[in-house]
């Protein structure tokens, strides 16, 4: 074997741009670094409720000692990392809903010097880009197995559980119906008997997550607050009966509202989901999307449509409902947008979906099949219909929608360009939808062979924008 074929290619990563700053954190003897992105939360500092857990377990038994722990809602994976470099003998499984802090979470455990494997919903083991180990670093040498990251949501179904401690962050933004079932969820479900859970929330939420424990058959062995947060150590009963949450059950967790609008000459109706806008109006970038996709993409043969960030599948209902579309590729960092989608869709036809995560930063590339619990459970209650994570072909795409993310200091326009110009068709067309700022980027950054075609839309700040492949 040649040596440049051993030789570690530390070049350029598609998660490098979404890098903010890089933090120092000791942790029970280990010390470690942390890279903190603009994309997600807490990007300027490890926050203080995550801080503040990790204090409080630091040498609570039921965690140091446990054997399988899960880090739910992982985010950077400050957590998880900590507790495996600092307890060789863990096995940690790192979720989050949002993928891209499930990437950010194995690149993290990596270039601390701790084995990851990453998975997507395709069922598939990714490999991301080699990066240089952290300098300056200092872990426990492991003795358990390589750490696990996936996505997943709150109340998913997990098959890689029970595990003997959970910890988390708890996102409030997951609203109270989620937060209340999963504490249920992880009683009956997520813990092993006599099994740990430890959390921190925010304050208005504390007297809420006490009453939460108890209704869960959870017992709470301490409660520390401050001006901010809570963490909470509770403790599953000896002897659990086991209540595997319904395929299909668990997604009515989520749900939040049924709406019907008439909307760009379609009668629609959506069910909305917590921790998702649109739940009972489409917000004005759909407004000014769909307006312009009744103009522009009239009279096209559209059997493969694509749609970047679809949110709760308004868009993705009207191009099934008006376009006739054959097939429909969902392309988000988010887990709950896809199954609110895909949810959604599936309500309204046998229409063949593709949820993909994220391709749209090429970070990792597929290596070792492997089914995982996010796949199963995402795609095993669709399996007529919707196939997860296939890769986009080139020139694959008749039309395209996509809604242009905030990201602070990072070129969203610049991907979503090098996605068009790999996927869509000669003659296809692409809309792009979002802030003034942003469809003024995505003008300035066309490349060679688009045309853009005269129809805007426009409503309270809002722009819509379209172009053909020449």
């Amino acid at each position: 074997m040649s040596a440049s074929t051993n030789k570690p290619d530390y070049s350029f990563c598609q998660l490098d741009p979404l890098v903010n700053r890089t933090v120092d954190f000791a942790y029970r003897g280990a010390r470690l670094k942390f890279e903190l992105s603009h994309s997600l939360f807490s990007s300027f500092d490890i926050d203080e409720g995550t801080r503040f857990l990790l204090k409080e377990i630091a040498n609570e038994p039921g965690i140091i000692h446990a054997h399988r722990l899960l880090d739910a809602g992982c985010g950077i994976g400050v957590i998880g990392i900590s507790l495996a470099a600092s307890c060789p003998e863990m096995n940690v499984v790192l979720r989050d809903r949002d993928f891209r802090a499930v990437a950010f979470s194995a690149r993290n455990a990596e270039r601390n010097g701790l084995g990851i494997r990453l998975f997507g919903l395709d069922g598939q083991q990714h490999i991301l880009c080699q990066k240089k180990r952290f300098a300056k670093i200092k872990i426990e040498q492991r003795k358990a197995g390589d750490l696990i990251a996936e996505p997943g949501l709150l109340c998913e179904p997990d098959k890689r559980g029970p595990y003997d401690a959970v910890v988390s962050n708890l996102p409030a933004k997951a609203g109270v119906n989620v937060l209340e079932h999963y504490f249920y969820f992880v009683c009956t479900e997520l813990l092993q008997p006599g099994g740990t859970f430890a959390f921190v929330i925010v304050a208005p939420l504390a007297d809420m997550a006490c009453i939460w424990c108890a209704k869960a058959g959870l017992s709470l062995l301490r409660a520390i607050s401050t001006k901010n947060h809570m963490v909470a150590i509770a403790q599953s009963p000896r002897e659990v009966q086991v209540d595997k949450t319904s395929s299909n059950g668990w997604i009515s967790t989520y749900l939040r509202s049924h709406t019907e609008r008439q909307l760009a000459r379609a009668s629609l109706d959506w069910d909305g989901f917590l921790g998702l806008p649109e739940f009972n109006e489409p917000s004005f970038v759909t407004v000014c999307a769909l307006s312009l996709a009744q103009k522009v993409f009239a009279g096209l043969l559209v059997r493969r449509a694509l749609i970047v960030e679809p949110g709760v599948g308004i868009a993705p209902m009207w191009m099934e409902k008006v376009l006739g579309t054959e097939e429909i590729v969902l392309i988000s960092h988010d887990v709950l947008a896809l199954t609110a989608s895909i949810h959604n869709l599936e309500k309204m036809s046998s229409l063949k979906a593709i949820a993909m995560l994220d391709p749209m930063l090429p970070i990792i590339s597929p290596s070792i099949s492997e089914k995982s619990s996010a796949q199963e459970t995402l795609s095993a209650q669709k399996e007529k219909q919707v196939s997860a994570g296939q890769e986009l072909s080139p020139a694959s795409i008749d039309v395209a929608l996509f809604f242009l993310e905030d990201i602070p200091r990072y070129n969203t326009a610049s991907a979503c360009w090098q996605l068009t110009e790999k996927a869509l068709k000669r003659g296809g067309v692409a809309i792009f939808s979002g802030t003034s700022t942003h469809c003024e980027r995505v003008i300035r950054e066309k490349p060679l062979g688009f045309s853009k075609l005269p129809y805007t839309d426009q409503k309270k700040g809002w722009h819509a924008i379209a172009f053909r492949r020449d």
